[in-house]
């Protein structure tokens, strides 16, 4: 095999040019510059947008959680939420069971009994309207048995097709 200027390989008629990685003896070259520019252009483009692992149904999750363990932090209970900044996060929480399940989760927290957050069944009414169910599941204390709270979250897509937490029941 000959090598060429610009580096070029023949392979059953075929030229392979690849000068871009090579120097003129033909050894590799390493250019970080333009990694590191790929690399930037590439974080930047995955900062700028919403994430596509980000589910609603993984969106529903994430608000419960932090609705049992933070309820406090009410900016990002209104970030997950997709809230405006005048509703408070509170507010979504339509029903008696879904408030007493609430309470009652925080105060087994508070106890240091650990929740585990689940994601569980998620029916689409229509293309804007979903519900999702959510358990949590904690130990009872003394026992191996485990209890269990369920919420129904029910989210809806806004203006500009993203989907927010339009209201919290309880699914007991």
């Amino acid at each position: 095999m000959h090598f060429q200027r610009p580096a070029q390989l023949r392979i059953r008629g075929a030229i392979l040019v690849y000068d871009w990685m090579m120097n003129r003896h033909g050894h590799l070259t390493g250019r970080p510059g333009t990694a590191w520019v790929a690399g930037l252009w590439l974080i930047l483009g995955l900062a700028a947008c919403e994430p596509f692992w980000s589910t609603p149904e993984a969106r529903a999750r994430d608000f419960i959680e932090a609705l049992v363990t933070a309820p406090a932090e009410i900016q990002p209970l209104r970030d997950i939420a997709k809230l405006p900044p005048e509703q408070s996060p509170e507010a979504l929480i339509d029903d008696l069971s879904a408030r007493v399940g609430l309470d009652f989760l925080r105060a087994r927290q508070t106890q240091g009994v650990s929740l585990k957050f689940v994601q569980g069944e998620a029916r689409p009414v229509d293309d804007a309207h979903r519900a999702v169910v959510i358990h949590v599941a904690y130990l009872q204390p003394g026992t191996p048995v485990t209890g269990e709270v369920r919420f129904l979250v029910r989210l809806e897509k806004d203006d500009q097709a993203r989907w927010r937490i339009a209201r919290v029941t309880g699914d007991n």
